[in-house]
């Protein structure tokens, strides 16, 4: 069975993406409605949660393996909870895909800041891809 899994932050990248699965899939921009993106404090990537009228920009993966998914449940945080969403893609198509929303007993660690992938990019990819190899390797084991 295939998976669909929309990426709001670090997972938007290639790199990132393929590091963590072990393989390299399309992805077609998409939308997540009524949740909105936060930087959480000491951390370079983002968690989401719930909030009516906003939508988080991110990228659409379909046809993830169960391998695939289950290296990103190992990879993510327990920040996170795996949930099946609707997230309507750049030509107005709806779809049903896994997004890992924050957990709400994690949502104290949300800054008011909103995440931002090119500053990601700038400040932090070389560190995250450094840890998404360990990541790898450990689970090649």
């Amino acid at each position: 069975m295939k998976h669909a899994v929309f990426a709001y932050g670090s997972l938007q990248l290639p790199e990132v993406m393929a590091c963590v699965t072990g393989q390299g899939f399309q992805a077609v921009p998409a939308r997540l409605p009524h949740f909105a993106r936060f930087r959480i404090r000491g951390k370079s990537f983002p968690g989401i949660r719930p909030e009516p009228g906003a939508s988080v920009e991110g990228l659409l993966y379909r046809d993830l393996t169960a391998a695939a998914m289950e290296n990103l449940d190992a990879f993510e945080d327990d920040f996170y909870i795996r949930q099946a969403l609707d997230v309507v893609t750049f030509t107005g198509t709806a779809a049903r895909a896994f997004v890992y929303v924050m957990d709400p007993q994690y949502h104290g660690l949300l800054e008011d800041t909103t995440w931002d992938l090119e500053h990601f990019k700038r400040h932090s990819l070389g560190d995250f891809l450094h840890r998404c190899r360990h990541f790898a390797s450990s689970r090649s084991r």
